[in-house]
């Protein structure tokens, strides 16, 4: 056994990348770690969580946003060079070959895990199926296989003990908070709730947020601690490459925004970091548009945080103070080259901002004191009154300013740019676009690099593209990526 325990929820239905990492994060941080296979379409249950009519939960996205999220899988499944291949069936119903990993011995539940992933995620297989499961279980590698396929061949690996301990542990993952899978359960770890009160134990939910959980079993699961590790807190982040923008280019990064989204906030906060990552042959264009008008047009929810689960939207609140939390302390390690986020849940939300958006397409600079003002100082903004003066306060005539967002001319450049917004492909804010051409080549054309990325969680993507990485290739040796972990 090691240090600190972690528990790891998962179904053999989500993504096969999603166990190529965990165990060698465990060995990293000395951790012991439990695996707790549980039914996601039971969670999805008991959360009254959206999904389709097959139990997916991606089923249910507006055309724009399936896209986007489905080219970003394939992203992640080209940059960690992770063995897949999109099964014929999905999702299939793994209720079977759940229960089958509760039947056998808790020493063998790794083996077995492997091969039914591989087998669905890798081979196609129908997993639900008796004889795709003996031969699973032969294939395997786990002790006593043939008294195991007896189990199987009989029905004895679906007995009462088994029924009850998948659905104690799916039960209990539902209570711990998770939305889905995969999570990942820190027993020892002390946190302070939104309500100030002190926990123990905390739950990260998704493969994506796992260096959440490795920083904080390297702070001995003190949250208080993560600037203090002593590894970089961005070399615990998946890379494809180290390396910086390639010689003799320059590169053009977007970035797509609407005042309205906290997560577009938290994108903000990083771009000057990111500036001092690359340099001076890195330029940033702002993007600002009416992401309002964009889900109408899209057929988005208005407010996609009231069209999920109350259980997702808990734990994505909690998911904004992590990233709160991480980038506080990356920018302590790093010196504190910038301000800290200091960030505020609005009080009146959703926040109204055309004239915001407009007041930028006016004084550019307004940017910082525009995105604070909303989510940092929790001001009306929607008052004109409060606006001009925050304007004024960054140094700005706040009336004049307001007199030319009200012209014809600034609305109808907010219209093109929301238009444009829509042409090319975006489905929410942070969105990034990263483009590059030759120095050489004086005022040659930008060319795109890569796929739009959304989110500002996906800031790494952004630097990989910007770096150079072809949206192809996997990850370069001494880059950190899953394939470094194994």
């Amino acid at each position: 056994m090691g240090g600190q325990v972690v528990e790891f929820y998962y179904d053999v239905r989500l993504r096969y990348r999603d166990t190529c990492t965990i165990e060698a994060l465990a060995h990293r941080t000395n951790a012991t770690l439990l695996w707790r296979p549980v039914l996601l379409g039971a969670i999805y249950r008991a959360t009254n969580a959206p999904q389709g009519a097959a139990g997916s939960a991606s089923d249910v996205f507006n055309p724009t946003k399936k896209a986007v999220t489905s080219r970003a899988f394939q992203r992640t499944i080209k940059r960690y060079g992770i063995p897949y291949n999109e099964p014929p069936r999905h999702p299939v119903k793994t209720t079977a070959p759940l229960r089958l990993l509760y039947f056998v011995d808790e020493s063998q539940r790794v083996k077995l895990t492997h091969a039914l992933f591989r087998a669905y995620w890798v081979e196609g297989l129908n997993v639900s199926d008796r004889g795709t499961l003996v031969d699973v279980v032969r294939r395997s590698g786990v002790s006593g296989a043939e008294e195991i396929v007896k189990a199987v061949e009989d029905g004895r690996f679906e007995g009462q003990k088994e029924r009850r301990e998948l659905e104690t542990a799916t039960d209990l993952a539902v209570q711990r908070g998770t939305p889905g899978v995969p999570a990942f359960w820190t027993l020892d770890e002390m946190w302070i709730d939104r309500q100030g009160k002190q926990r123990k134990g905390r739950l990260y939910w998704g493969q994506d947020r796992m260096q959440f959980l490795e920083a904080v079993l390297l702070a001995n699961g003190d949250e208080t601690k993560l600037s203090q590790v002593a590894k970089p807190l961005r070399s615990l982040e998946p890379r494809v490459t180290s390396r910086g923008i390639p010689q003799d280019e320059e590169v053009k990064l977007e970035f797509w925004y609407d005042f309205s989204s906290p997560w577009a906030f938290l994108g903000w906060t990083q771009l000057a970091r990111v500036q001092r990552q690359f340099g001076d042959r890195l330029q940033i264009e702002m993007k600002p548009f009416l992401l309002g008008i964009l889900f109408r047009e899209i057929g988005a929810p208005n407010l996609p945080m009231a069209a999920i689960s109350e259980q997702k939207r808990n734990y994505m609140q909690l998911d904004h103070r992590d990233w709160v939390r991480w980038w506080n302390a990356v920018n302590d390690q790093e010196g504190r080259p910038d301000r800290d986020i200091d960030f505020h849940w609005a009080d009146i939300f959703p926040i109204r901002t055309p004239m915001l958006l407009k007041a930028v397409l006016v004084e550019p600079s307004l940017v910082g004191p525009l995105f604070r003002a909303c989510w940092e100082s929790n001001l009306d903004m929607a008052n004109d009154e409060i606006l001009s003066k925050v304007i004024s306060d960054a140094g700005y005539d706040g009336p004049q300013v307001l007199q030319q967002v009200n012209e014809q001319k600034c609305k109808a450049d907010l219209r093109a740019r929301t238009a444009e917004a829509k042409e090319v492909g975006i489905n929410g804010v942070p969105s990034y676009r990263v483009f590059r051409r030759n120095q050489a080549q004086g005022d040659g054309e930008w060319k795109q690099t890569g796929d739009i990325v959304w989110g500002q969680d996906l800031v790494t993507d952004v630097e990989d593209y910007i770096a150079g990485w072809d949206g192809v290739t996997s990850a370069e040796a001494g880059a950190r990526s899953i394939s470094s972990k194994l």
